[in-house]
């Protein structure tokens, strides 16, 4: 279970980087950071337990609802227990940017293994105003052309 342990980058960023190749890691090797900056753990090991006990709580949890089946479940109560609990600091390669458009910053990361990319940005509210305008428009010309074909085969 990989628990963040950052507090500097944002979780609903760094989640969307999946998946890692965990098959591929390394051992630790100063060189790998050389030319870099590398931020260290910054979450104690008691809160990251807490945070990876939550994940797997979620995980068991949509498991049983799926083995019960059926549309709803009535669950009163799930006790699980965990055992020969180990863990392991590791360094996953991310790029973190930000830059600024019209004096506002918005930031990014990238998984740098994959190239996948999670970040902020600007939205134009006129672009997307005219987006949707242009698409009620369809809409509407496709309903009534729909409209027009169904009275002329009566």
């Amino acid at each position: 279970v990989l628990v963040l342990a950052s507090n500097s980058l944002p979780k609903h960023h760094t989640d969307a980087l999946v998946p890692w190749d965990l098959a591929a890691l390394e051992p630790y090797q100063p060189q790998y950071l050389a030319g870099f900056r590398a931020e260290g753990y910054q979450v104690e090991l008691r809160d990251a337990f807490g945070d990876a006990r939550d994940q797997m709580d979620r995980i068991i949890a949509r498991d049983v609802r799926f083995d019960i089946g059926g549309d709803r479940q009535r669950i009163h109560q799930i006790e699980t227990q965990v055992s020969d609990v180990t863990f392991k600091h590791l360094l996953l390669p991310i790029w973190t940017a930000a830059y600024k458009f019209r004096g506002e910053s918005y930031r990014f990361v990238v998984n740098a293994r994959t190239g996948r990319v999670s970040g902020e940005r600007p939205y134009s509210a006129w672009k997307i105003a005219i987006a949707v305008i242009l698409g009620l428009l369809v809409a509407g010309t496709v309903g009534y052309i729909a409209a027009m074909n169904e009275m002329q085969s009566f």
